[in-house]
């Protein structure tokens, strides 16, 4: 019997799910059937990713108490319960929560313990993905040669993309703000899910959850809050942006908020370019960021046609052939190796 419905719950019940989904992998190990059944429930919305993140942080917070009676008690007693049905889910999050409360009336509440950051490098070469977990807990995966940097601090959690491309899921820790730094702005962020890319000095930032602040590099001026459907609009000195949004910042005089298609741009992240009536100029320089093997596009005619469809990253070959199968252009073998991509003969 699956363990989540066919339509998103309502929060209480996406909640109680998520309680269930983190009580029964510490009673076992998922199998590979449940594991898969776990997944597909975290993709099903990002509210129930969301809320999975925040019960494991309760539950995780509470191992620091290490051997504490009175936690470990309630926490076998839960545990217990699962399989013979004894205690509601909504009874074990209140019966742990409870018990973390009070012992944090003792002192011993660690769930906002700091966990920094170290001052460490991550880079990946052209056509590379890589995902790397960070002290805190908080994922960062990177695209194709680019690169990430951390630093140690005491108060924020320091991350700077010097280049390229990486999409952050930032573990939640409200005293210690996660701040990226990319093409001399900050996108500041307590527990989310978010792109950033740096290209020829421009940043965009796409916000898959929560919500995020960016603001020019080490200012903190005034507040402008919720992506607008003008694209056009003056850019203020910070802007907050919420889930579903887009923001591209050209120049101080050139800030685009906007609403986009998440699933889309963070296509990369399943081994996919998604590109929806596209002008071709565009979608070659996109390919051409995974492959040392470039294609080469003069024609300005061809620049602008449009196209849509799923590629490849890193297959340019394959994509070029398919401008050929599909009556868009002819292909020309170039000495140097490169592709171009020329008028139809």
């Amino acid at each position: 019997m699956t363990i989540y419905p066919n339509r998103p719950p309502a929060e209480d019940a996406v909640h109680d799910i998520a309680i269930a989904w983190r009580v029964r992998q510490q009673v076992r190990k998922l199998d590979a059937a449940e594991q898969a059944e776990f997944q597909a429930w975290l993709d099903a919305a990002p509210a129930h990713r969301s809320a999975y993140a925040e019960i494991e942080e309760v539950w995780d917070a509470s191992s620091e108490l290490g051997r504490h009676p009175l936690y470990l008690e309630t926490r076998e007693r839960a545990i217990a319960a699962v399989d013979r049905h004894r205690m509601g889910r909504r009874a074990i999050a209140a019966g742990l929560a409870a018990v973390l409360i009070g012992l944090g009336g003792g002192g011993l509440y660690l769930h906002d313990a700091p966990r920094p950051l170290a001052t460490q490098t991550f880079h990946t070469a052209v056509g590379q993905r890589a995902t790397v977990t960070l002290p805190d807990g908080s994922e960062v995966t990177l695209n194709t040669n680019s690169i990430v940097r951390t630093q140690a601090a005491d108060d924020k959690r320091l991350v700077f993309l010097d280049s390229g491309q990486a999409f952050f899921r930032v573990a939640k820790d409200r005293r210690h703000p996660f701040v990226v730094t990319a093409a001399g702005r900050t996108v500041t962020a307590v527990g989310t899910a978010f792109d950033v890319r740096v290209d020829h000095g421009a940043l965009k930032v796409v916000l898959v959850e929560g919500k995020v602040r960016v603001a020019p590099a080490a200012t903190a001026p005034r507040v402008t809050s919720a992506p607008s459907a003008s694209p056009t609009r003056p850019q203020p000195a910070v802007t907050d942006m919420s889930a579903g949004s887009q923001l591209v910042v050209v120049n101080d005089s050139d800030w685009k908020l906007t609403p986009t298609d998440v699933v889309r741009e963070t296509s990369w992240l399943k081994g996919q370019l998604v590109f929806d009536d596209e002008p071709l100029g565009d979608i070659v320089d996109e390919m051409n960021r995974y492959s040392e093997r470039k294609i080469v596009l003069n024609d300005p005619a061809l620049a602008t046609h449009r196209l849509s469809g799923n590629f490849t990253p890193g297959d340019v070959g394959g994509f070029a052939r398919m401008l050929r199968t599909g009556g868009v252009a002819s292909l020309r073998e170039r000495a140097d190796g490169e592709i171009e991509i020329v008028p139809l003969q």
